[in-house]
């Protein structure tokens, strides 16, 4: 199964991006990883989902 992360802007609504994942695994990781960085896009917060593809 695919997973896709998905990055949106907080407040905003915007998605800012999506990446593939082979795992839930990885794509939960990328989203930690996104989580710690704290606010990477111009002081707002970035959300993450996880979604299973197909």
């Amino acid at each position: 199964m695919v997973y896709v992360l998905i990055i949106m802007l907080a407040g905003s609504g915007a998605s800012v991006g999506s990446v593939e994942f082979n795992t839930k695994e990885a794509c939960q990781a990328a989203a930690k990883a996104i989580a710690d960085a704290g606010r990477p896009f111009a002081g707002a917060s970035a959300i993450t989902v996880c979604a299973a593809k197909g």
